[in-house]
Parts: structure tokens; C-alpha cells; sequence
């Protein structure tokens, strides 16, 4: 008889076996089944079962329904194959299917948030990445049991993601992905926003319940740009309701004040639904830090070389994901072809749109031909949609990406390699760790995940979500004005008073904007006061601003509301910035734009090599689109708008108005009524070629999306539209 004393030599011994005798299968399901019976043990026993649900193929026959009955045993009812349970066992299983989702089973713990959900309880769950919270989400909807909701996601990737799926509930909900779409009154309405965009929208109904996504973003302690905005969306969702849904992984626990105030269900699990290995490709020996480069790109390079499997590899940079990607491209021509010529012709439509839309040469191309690509925030929201979707069906095998993919999207990687032991400037942490970690795998599709790490594993910690509506003695300013008097502590109160104290149409004006820093707003407003004859020729334009009038604005914002050590995207000053503003609302186009770097004489000097210039050209120009056009730069300047109307009107001098420049610049210079299309993945090029098409009248978004959901792909191709065109609008309308 074989006995095991730890779930590590247990483990051990199903990955040595090529194959697991009866007796061998027999003591093993026998020690499984004493860890499932201890509430101390019972993940260590979950775990055993996944593995065995792996190597299914190396059983006895005759053992199958030993280990399906501990598979059931272990709460995976996922997992379960009906033919080898008993009919107690049957019962139980048919207990734990959802009632609205067909043919979708829930795990046990599953099981228990839904029950909570269904009855209208709040909901704050900490568990792994493949625990399957986004799951409840969709049975909630399913369901029907409330109207109006909300549901708040930390990136726009995440929110696309979301709304495909629930495309299928149309007729019941309209979906509102922009703060320009009005409510439907004759049905539901759910409203997918990040935090910044619940604080703009202005028409919201009375909402039943609510959902955050990630809410340990909440917590100023992870230094996120965007806590203020989501704590302030938290706050005006509170105030309608408190029925809500909040998740997100490993974290400890929740401020005391919170669970007191709310009947919510505080549920922290380790609950996991894939085993996940972890290999250390640490290079310990003491090299010189470029010789330790050298040897960890070989490394690595050995490595994928080597690996089969859809392997995602974490990078702390796009500038880094971008580079490794495209050497590890250039390694490949001389190899075997690591994903099938059929696999591959499926990335021809995307590949034909690059070469039209960005630039023919970009290297990104001949990567995707070999089967790799990056992924990071500076690509266009619908082509890096389209990369994770080619690497989840196998045509792209290797991705290269920041944490801007594994914060945003679900992909099926087998593999997660950490390559690097930064995000961006600064360290990762523990918590940062097993989230990147927690990508491999995934339920149904890979039963165990593999994390291979080049770097250290951080020191473990424990993550406390500090909410600052619930400790608001540390809470910044931003947040407390957003507050109605009733719901300030006394403690927090006296850190009001100097605010409280100004005019109360500067109290007004700053409230409305208090997502951006409000001492800078305050000090922009002096600013323009104690020099009013300088700034007036300057700040009161109206329509399209010249390059003098835009670099005033710009530098005023750089000066006073960029944070200490904040994101830049590579631009320099405010005058470079305000110099590519002005391009793009000339040229109207990215490809343009990026055309335009490569042949000017600051890149020709600074770049000489001619690839080389249009890789970065490329990626800079995409970054800075991204970064500051589509949202930063028009909010910037929309809010000193606002200052400099309030100013020179105090002072009976004419103002300015910029809103028709920001919401150009922010929908791409694309005519307002179709510019909603972005958000739902339609390349801009798309919508270009459409808008001569569609004749200027008072379109609505629904019979905008309506109309284009009865043209025939043949009139969509008459109108230039490309195949790759074609098919984004018909996945996502």
C-alpha cells in the first residue's frame, strides 16, 4: 500500500507517473478524500483533484467514479461527469445548476454568492482569479430581478469584454457604454462605465444595484490614478442604493466601519478551479547586470522556443513588451513554424487593416505572421481586442504584454511567464504578483496553469482595502467635497474649512471637476487672475485653437494638475504636446500622424536607422493618442475652459469655449453621432468610411447600431469597408 504524507509528494508522484494503477489510484483518492474532510486542508485536496481532472487519461477505468465523486466532493460541480454519479449524487449536482444560465453549473462557493445575490443581499468577495466572480455578473442579469444596474470595470477593454457577452439580454436591457446615451424607460438599462464615467453621466435613473469590478482599486494605498474617480462613483451610487457586488483577489479584509454600515456578505476565499505550478528560471549566479540580461533573454528566448502552449509574457513596459517581442520575432526565421499556416491565415483580415491604418512596415506585422504579438495600452482598443481574441483560438502563440492585458481581459493562457519584476518604474509587489500569476490557467480549458518566474517571487503581504468614504481622515480633498455634509465624520470636517470658505460659484465650479486636483484648479484660477492682460489673448478662443492659444492652455495644466511622477507617454513638454495636437487636428488621422514622425528631421536625426524610426515612431505616436487624446488632454482642457470663462467673466472681459475642440480631439475628430461606435470596438477607419454614407439627421446611438446591423456585407464592402472592418461591426453590434 502506498502512503502519502504531503499533498507535495502526492502531487509529485501524479506528475511522475505515466500511468496510475488502481491501487496506486485507490491510496491516492483515500488521502484526497481525509484533506477534502479538513476545512484546514481541504484547498490542498481541491488541488489534487484538479491534477487528477489533467491526467484523466492515466487512471484505471474502474477508478473514474471514485474520483468523480470526490471532484464532487471538492465542490467543482463544474468538473462532474454525470455517468459516473450516483442518483443522490445526481440530485445534488442538478442542485448547483444555474437557473438562468443554460447548461452552466456553478461550484459549490459559486453556488452560495448566487443564493446571496438572488436574495437582493450586498455581496463583497475576495477569490482567486479563476474563481469565476464575472460569472455571477451574468446570472444576476440573467436572472431579471433588478432593472436598472450598473456595472463599473477598471478598463475599457474589460467593459467591451462585458458588453459582448451580454449582448444576448438586449432585449431586456439596452446597454449604455457612453455618457451620451439616454436611457430606455420601456425596459432595463445597464450602464457599463468606469469610475470616471459614472461621475460625468448625468441621467441616471433610480439604479437597483451596482457592480465594482476590482475594488480594491478603491484603495489610494495602490497609488491608481483612477481611485479618486471610482470613490467618488462608489459615493453616488450609495446614495441610491445599497444593493451592490464588489470583487476582486487575495485580499485580506475590508475597513470595519463598512461592514457595519452595510448588510453585506464579506466572503474571502481561496477557492481555485486550476492548479497552478510555479518554476523558478531565477538566474542566481553574480554577473554584471548587462551579462545578466544577456543570460536572461536567452533564457527565455530557449524557453518559448521550446513551449507548445498559449504563453503570455509579462513585461514591465510597452517600450520592453514591444522590444522582446519583436527579438523574439527575429529568432523565429530561422526556426520551425510554431502555429499552423492555417492557424495563422486567420490573422490576415487584422494584418491587411494594419498595413492600410498604420503603417506597412510596422514590425508588428511580421511578428503576427510568426505566430507572436505585444499587447500594452498604447494599441488601438480595438486591435489589441483583436490580438487577445487570435491568441485565445491559437493563431497567436506567444504575447508579449504589461499589465495593462493582465489587469483588463481574459485570455486562455496555459502559461504566464514573469519576465520582468517591475511595473513601470516601481517594484511589484506581492499582491501584483499572484494577480499577473493568477492569468494561467483557466477553467474547463486548462486545468493546471504554469507560472515561471525570472525574478524573485515578492514577500508575501496581506492587503487591507483602506476606502476613504470609510476612513475619511486620510481621504483627500477630492473626495470630501464630492460629499454631502451629512455623510462627513467629524474628523474629517475642519479639513474643509479653507474650501468651504471660497466663493460659492468657485465651491460650484470645483465640485463639478473634482476628480482633477482641485489645488491646481485653484491655482490655475490665480494664475490667470494675476496675470489677466497676458492670458486673455491667449485663453479666449472658441471653435479650433491656434498652436500659441493650445500651448497656454497645456502648459497651465501641465504646470498645476499633473501629479508628481505621472505617466507623460514619452512627451516631453507641454509645447511638444501642444504641437501634436495641432497635427492631429489637421492630418485627422493616426497612420498620418505617424507617417509624418518618420519623415521629420528631428526622428531622422535622432533615430538614422529607417525600421528602427518607424517601430518607434509608431509606438509613440499610438501611445500618445492613447494617453493624452482620448481622454486626458480633452478633460484637461475642458476644465480650464471652465476656469477661464469664470475668470474673465468676473472680470467682464469676453471668455472662451473649448468644448467643440476637447470632444473633437476625444472622439477623433469624428462627427459626434457616430463617434459612439468606437466603444463598441469599430475601428475609427470603419466609421470614416460609413459617415459618407450616412446622411447628418438625429440619430440615436440604437438606430444607428440598428441600421448598420441590416447592411449586407456586400454594401458594407461597396462603401470601402474592409473584411477585418466587417467583421469587428458585425461582433460587436
Amino acid at each position: 500500500m502506498r502512503t502519502f504524507s504531503s499533498s507535495d509528494q502526492a502531487i509529485h508522484f501524479i506528475n511522475q507517473s505515466a500511468s496510475i494503477s488502481y491501487s496506486d489510484s485507490f491510496d491516492l483518492s483515500r488521502y484526497c478524500s481525509s484533506l477534502l474532510a479538513n476545512k484546514e486542508t481541504e484547498r490542498l485536496g481541491r488541488d489534487i483533484v484538479i491534477r487528477i481532472k489533467d491526467c484523466w487519461d492515466k487512471l484505471e477505468t474502474n477508478t473514474f467514479p471514485i474520483w468523480n465523486d470526490l471532484t464532487e466532493a471538492s465542490g467543482l460541480y463544474p468538473y462532474v461527469e454525470t455517468q459516473h454519479l450516483s442518483k443522490s449524487a445526481l440530485l445534488r449536482y442538478e442542485y448547483h445548476r444555474s437557473p438562468f444560465l443554460k447548461d452552466v453549473f456553478l461550484h459549490e462557493e459559486q453556488h452560495i454568492l448566487s443564493m446571496c445575490l438572488q436574495q437582493r443581499k450586498s455581496v463583497v468577495v475576495s477569490a482567486p482569479t479563476s474563481f469565476g466572480k464575472s460569472l455571477l455578473i451574468e446570472e444576476v442579469i440573467a436572472s431579471k430581478i433588478h432593472k436598472n444596474i450598473v456595472i463599473i470595470q477598471p478598463t475599457l477593454a474589460l467593459l467591451d469584454e462585458t458588453r459582448k457577452k451580454l449582448l444576448k439580454y438586449r432585449d431586456n436591457y439596452r446597454l449604455i457604454v457612453s455618457t451620451s446615451q439616454q436611457v430606455d424607460s420601456s425596459k432595463g438599462n445597464i450602464f457599463l462605465f468606469t469610475g470616471e464615467r459614472v461621475v460625468e453621466y448625468q441621467e441616471f435613473p433610480n439604479i437597483d444595484f451596482f457592480v465594482i469590478d476590482e475594488f480594491y482599486k478603491l484603495s489610494l494605498q495602490r497609488d491608481d490614478d483612477r481611485s479618486i474617480a471610482l470613490n467618488q462613483a462608489f459615493s453616488r451610487l450609495l446614495k441610491q442604493t445599497s444593493q451592490f457586488y464588489l470583487l476582486g483577489p487575495i485580499i485580506k479584509n475590508i475597513p470595519v466601519s463598512f461592514k457595519e454600515k452595510f448588510d453585506l456578505t464579506w466572503f474571502p476565499t481561496e477557492f481555485a478551479t486550476v492548479a497552478v505550478d510555479e518554476i523558478s528560471y531565477e538566474i542566481t549566479d553574480k554577473l554584471k547586470i548587462k551579462e545578466k540580461k544577456e543570460e536572461k533573454k536567452r533564457l527565455l528566448i530557449s524557453l518559448l522556443l521550446n513551449t507548445q502552449e498559449q504563453t503570455l509574457i509579462y513585461c514591465a513596459s510597452p517600450n520592453k513588451a514591444t522590444t522582446l517581442g519583436l527579438e523574439f520575432t527575429n529568432e523565429l526565421i530561422s526556426s520551425p513554424a510554431i502555429v499552423s499556416d492555417d492557424l495563422l491565415a486567420e490573422n490576415n483580415d487584422m494584418l491587411e487593416w494594419i498595413v492600410e491604418n498604420i503603417n506597412e512596415r510596422w514590425s508588428l506585422i511580421n511578428a503576427i505572421k510568426s505566430g507572436v504579438a505585444f499587447h500594452h495600452g498604447a494599441l488601438p482598443r480595438h486591435l489589441g481586442s483583436s490580438i487577445v481574441d487570435a491568441f485565445n483560438n491559437g493563431s497567436i502563440r506567444f504575447l508579449f504584454c504589461t499589465s495593462t492585458l493582465i489587469e483588463g481581459v481574459n485570455t486562455s493562457a496555459k502559461n504566464v511567464i514573469l519576465y520582468d519584476k517591475e511595473k513601470g518604474n516601481k517594484k511589484i509587489d506581492f499582491f501584483d504578483y499572484k494577480n499577473i500569476a493568477g492569468r494561467s490557467g483557466r477553467m474547463k480549458k486548462h486545468f493546471i496553469g504554469n507560472v515561471i518566474r525570472f525574478e524573485k517571487q515578492p514577500d508575501q503581504m496581506e492587503l487591507f482595502v483602506h476606502i476613504p468614504l470609510f476612513d475619511q481622515e486620510n481621504a483627500p480633498l477630492e473626495i470630501l467635497v464630492s460629499l454631502d455634509s451629512s455623510e462627513l465624520e467629524e474628523k474629517a470636517k475642519h479639513r474643509l474649512n479653507e474650501f468651504l470658505n471660497l466663493e460659492d460659484e468657485i465651491q460650484s465650479l470645483v465640485k463639478k471637476n473634482s476628480s482633477i486636483n482641485i489645488e491646481g484648479q485653484l491655482a490655475i484660477i490665480k494664475e490667470i487672475e494675476d496675470n489677466i492682460d497676458f492670458y486673455h489673448p491667449y485663453l479666449a478662443w472658441n471653435a479650433y485653437p491656434k498652436y500659441d492659444q493650445l500651448e497656454k492652455v497645456i502648459n497651465l495644466a501641465w504646470t498645476y494638475l499633473m501629479k508628481p511622477g505621472e505617466n507623460k507617454a514619452d512627451v516631453r513638454n507641454s509645447g511638444q504636446l501642444a504641437v501634436l495636437a495641432i497635427k492631429y487636428m489637421n492630418l485627422k488621422s493616426s497612420k498620418a500622424l505617424i507617417n509624418d514622425s518618420i519623415r521629420d528631421k528631428f526622428w531622422i536625426e535622432k533615430i538614422p536607422e529607417e525600421q528602427q524610426r518607424i517601430n518607434q515612431a509608431t509606438f509613440f505616436i499610438l501611445n500618445v493618442i492613447r494617453h493624452w487624446f482620448d481622454y486626458k488632454l480633452p478633460k484637461w482642457i475642458s476644465v480650464i475652459s471652465e476656469l477661464q470663462e469664470y475668470v474673465f467673466k468676473k472680470h467682464n472681459l469676453t471668455s472662451g469655449s473649448y468644448s467643440y475642440f476637447s470632444s473633437n480631439l476625444e472622439n477623433g475628430f469624428l462627427p459626434p453621432y457616430l463617434a459612439i461606435l468606437t466603444e463598441y470596438d469599430v475601428p475609427a477607419s470603419a466609421i470614416r468610411k460609413i459617415e459618407q454614407q450616412v446622411k447628418k439627421g438625429n440619430w440615436t446611438t440604437e438606430n444607428i447600431i440598428s441600421g448598420l446591423a441590416k447592411t449586407t456585407d456586400e454594401r458594407l464592402k461597396s462603401w470601402g469597408l474592409l473584411n477585418y472592418e466587417i467583421k469587428k461591426l458585425r461582433n460587436s453590434i
